[in-house]
């Protein structure tokens, strides 16, 4: 019997031989079991390592270092345990285990030498995990290959047989906790694949391959090395959270320049708007929000165009604004393609790469991952894998790997009614325990909502991500007094604590960053949380305290004085939250770079300051929040110069709306869309061609929801001008046609495959780079080149407009693409000459300028 102790002799693991041969393991804390006897070896093509082993020798050695990555749980990584070696002999070769005991949990794994390489098939792992009795509370999670499901709280009946991701969780009825998951598995070219937990029955887990590998064995060689497997063993849940066993298990980083990696907060505008990545426009509003209130990065997600991309992160760049892009991993799935891609995107600017729908555990897969992020490094670009395994401290490996998703996250709003505020409490203490998760939070436009504002806004300080994904628009962020909190966030925190919560319950998570505190506070049923502030050092701090209104859907905001003695009390709604901010002084919110869509050059007019007419009247809400409920209109008196403006409109909706504005000269008629509820409020821009000085500006409400008027903004942003040709100006060929949809609205189908369409003349003012801008509808994502002038040819893809339900073909969206045109006449061919192509509406042209 070999025994292993941590530095702090609080954990042990011991290893035992019986007099088969077989070799076992049990675990314990405090002197207190956490894993009974349980097995340990592999069998193999070459020998079957699981039995009659000979002790050969023992070696000893202490593992004492620290180390940071630029972006993880806390600013320093502790490394410290105590390493046992033991060599046997099994039939001609010599097998090692290697075990290490931390003070907060222990790992073991596999190796056999050998001098030179040599095949050598894994046909399984005979490792389980038996749980002491006291061990009867468990979160898992049914596998899937996503690892987009819930951790289910349970007891051990029904698990045998069923098949279980990592990490999977365990609570004692004395208190303490198991967290069972690996390490080291794809940063070591493709050795191994990943591996989940299947039930076996007495309260016990066997270690199983990948089901991608459908019972083959894996293809290793020796000298082999397996990966860690990982058991942290605490006594409560900071502890647990705390953790860095899989990274400790994983090679550091050979990199020696990191300046480069920046983490942060990202604007992403996929869940709210699919498509948005299709408009260059679009993506350029999102980098303007983001150096305008201080946020680091922009995600750029699926269907961005070439033609475009460049001058989109030369223009980040501009504001300091790093650019993520998204891939499917199948574009870049081998080591040709991966080069030739990747290579193309850092030349454009490229700061990282969120590659998706690698959705499989495989031996082959694993290989691909460390492929891809080594290519990825070499270019300096940050790393999020998206589709992705569990996390298993391969972040220290790559200290440019952000952020991976292996989540159920608020993209499944799309389609189902998951996540809840169950889940959301849950993950902090199993999933996000073994590394960074874009869950991408902060959501709160969906019809299916289940949790209320506060709850959303404090997700963005609970979990943990170095690449923060919000998933609200801007539009609702500019009006929302929950993005002032956003705001308060920091790229990197040196600490994280839990002040309180319980797995399904509840969380109340503190990230520190040097003397600002800020809390996420989430839970599942209502309750008083009260937490203590004794982390806080001696001296009077300030505090603002978020939290929901009577509603849930309103942040009230509070200012108090606060010291390490008192305790703040919270009274939570159901599946509610707060977030609390702390400072010695609270300074004025950083201002950031005023341009473009949000540009400085504006004025401010309250609605309540105006004058209403028809029946509109005063509301002031529980948050103290003024507002004037549109029933017939408002009359602002502006000033304004005689060029074209931006009306942005500052209001609440249930559904949507039509608006009419006009100054006695000029009217403009807009559908505004719904902010989803009349006490979330959200921004609408309305280009409005003013006269110059002073003006009567009436806006009215002349068709749908009544809203609530906030505020607008009239800002001097130089709306582009732009001309427009519908599909009728142009001419038909090979079979395509003229039709009217439901509305009346004509469109030109029957394009690709010989049908084309054809424009001549068009005529514009100067040579140079324009936007072409398409209105279409597609149940399906079609191809589409753009011929001009009878020479460039630009090919492009048209996405689908029908989002992830049925397809259909009455859904109008929009795609941009950057091209060169010459003064005077230009022609322009569309067409597809690979397959059909999508109904086109018309196209608009803007000078890119």
């Amino acid at each position: 019997m070999w025994e292993l102790y941590s530095p702090n002799n609080d954990v042990s693991i011991t290893v035992s031989k019986n007099s088969e041969g077989e070799l076992g393991y049990a675990v314990e804390r405090n002197g207190k079991a956490v894993i009974e006897q349980s097995k340990l070896g592999f069998e193999s093509d070459l020998e079957n390592f699981t039995k009659a082993f000979r002790f050969i020798r023992e070696s000893r050695a202490v593992v004492d270092e620290t180390y940071s990555i630029p972006a993880g749980k806390k600013a320093v990584y502790g490394n410290h345990a105590n390493e046992m070696t033991l060599e046997f002999e099994c039939g001609a070769y010599t097998f090692v285990l290697c075990a290490r005991a931390y003070d907060d949990g222990a790992a073991f794994r596999y190796q056999v030498l050998s001098d030179v390489e040599k095949p050598m098939k894994v046909i399984r792992e005979a490792t389980n995990f038996t749980l002491a009795e006291a061990y009867n509370d468990l979160w898992l999670q049914h596998l899937t290959s996503s690892y987009e499901a819930t951790y289910d709280r349970s007891g051990w009946e029904d698990k045998e047989g069923r098949d279980y991701g990592m990490p999977s969780l365990f609570h004692a009825d004395n208190g303490g906790w198991v967290m069972i998951t690996e390490a080291e598995v794809y940063n070591t070219d493709g050795s191994y694949c990943s591996c989940h937990l299947r039930g076996a029955g007495n309260q016990s887990m066997s270690l199983e391959f990948a089901p991608e590998e459908i019972g083959a064995p894996l293809s290793c060689k020796l000298p082999f090395s397996s990966p860690w497997r990982v058991i942290a063993v605490t006594d409560d849940l900071n502890e647990l959270v705390n953790t860095t066993i899989n990274y400790n298990l994983n090679p550091p980083s050979t990199m020696e320049d990191t300046s480069w990696i920046k983490p942060g907060r990202c604007l992403w505008g996929w869940w709210e708007y699919m498509n948005s990545a299709q408009l260059y426009t679009e993506q350029k509003r999102y980098v303007d929000f983001a150096a305008g209130i201080g946020f680091e990065g922009l995600t750029v997600d699926a269907d961005w165009d070439i033609t475009w991309l460049k001058e989109l992160c030369d223009y980040a760049h501009s504001k300091g604004i790093v650019v993520w892009l998204w891939s499917a991993m199948q574009y870049i799935n081998t080591p040709e393609t991966a080069r030739e891609k990747i290579s193309l995107w850092a030349s454009c600017g490229v700061d990282g790469l969120k590659v998706d729908f690698f959705q499989n555990d495989s031996q082959h897969t694993m290989w691909q991952y460390e492929m891809i992020a080594n290519m990825m490094t070499e270019h300096r670009l940050m790393i999020n894998f998206h589709g992705a395994t569990k996390c298993m401290g391969e972040g220290r490996t790559w200290p440019n790997l952000m952020t991976a998703e292996g989540i159920l996250g608020i993209e499944h709003y799309m389609w189902s009614g998951l996540p809840d505020a169950q889940h959301n409490c849950t993950v902090p203490f199993t999933r996000n325990v073994v590394g960074p998760m874009d869950y991408t939070p902060t959501g709160f436009s969906n019809k299916n909502r289940n949790t209320t504002l506060a709850h959303q806004m404090a997700l963005s300080v609970v979990f943990e991500s170095g690449a923060a994904h919000i998933a609200a628009s801007i539009y609702y962020l500019e009006a929302w007094r929950g993005t002032d909190f956003l705001r308060r966030m920091k790229p990197v925190y040196d600490e994280v604590k839990v002040l309180s919560g319980f797995p399904g319950h509840h969380a109340a998570i503190l990230r520190r960053s040097k003397e600002d505190w800020l809390i996420g506070c989430i839970t599942n049923e209502a309750m008083i949380l009260r937490l203590k502030l004794d982390f806080l050092p001696e001296g009077e701090f300030e505090a603002d305290i978020y939290e929901d209104d009577s509603s849930g859907e309103m942040m009230k905001v509070r200012r108090c004085k606060v010291t390490s003695r008192d305790v703040i009390e919270l009274p939570l709604k159901k599946s509610g939250g707060a977030g609390i901010y702390i400072a010695k002084e609270i300074l004025s919110l950083p201002k950031g770079i005023a341009s473009g869509y949000m540009s400085d050059e504006r004025s401010e007019y309250l609605a309540q300051a105006a004058q209403t007419r028809q029946g509109s009247e005063p509301v002031v809400y529980e948050n103290e929040q003024e507002a004037v409920l549109l029933n017939g209109s408002i009359v602002f008196l502006v000033k304004t110069t005689d060029t074209p403006q931006t009306i942005r409109l500052f209001y609440a909706a249930k559904e949507p709306w039509k608006v009419r504005i006009s100054d006695g000269i000029n009217e403009v008629e807009k559908e505004i869309p719904q902010s989803g509820s009349d006490k979330i409020f959200m921004t609408k821009d309305v280009v409005f061609p003013f006269s110059s000085g002073e003006s009567t500006l009436i806006i009215e409400r002349i068709a749908g929801s009544v809203p609530a008027l906030e505020k607008i903004h009239i800002i001097d942003n130089k709306p582009q001008k732009e001309s427009y040709i519908p599909v009728g100006r142009g001419s038909l060929c090979g079979g395509a046609e003229f039709v009217l949809d439901a509305s009346g609205g004509e469109k030109a189908t029957g394009l690709g495959n010989g049908g084309e369409l054809k424009f001549d003349p068009i005529m514009l003012p100067k040579d140079g780079y324009y936007l072409l801008r398409f209105d279409y509808c597609t149940g399906e994502s079609r191809d589409l080149s753009v011929e001009v002038n009878g020479a460039n040819t630009y090919r492009t893809n048209l996405h689908n407009t029908a989002g992830w339900g049925f397809p259909t073909w009455d859904i109008k969206d929009q795609r941009e693409i950057r091209i060169w045109m010459q003064a005077g006449k230009n022609t322009m061919r569309l067409y597809n000459d690979q397959g059909r192509a999508a109904h086109l509406y018309g196209f608009a042209l803007t000078a890119d300028e």
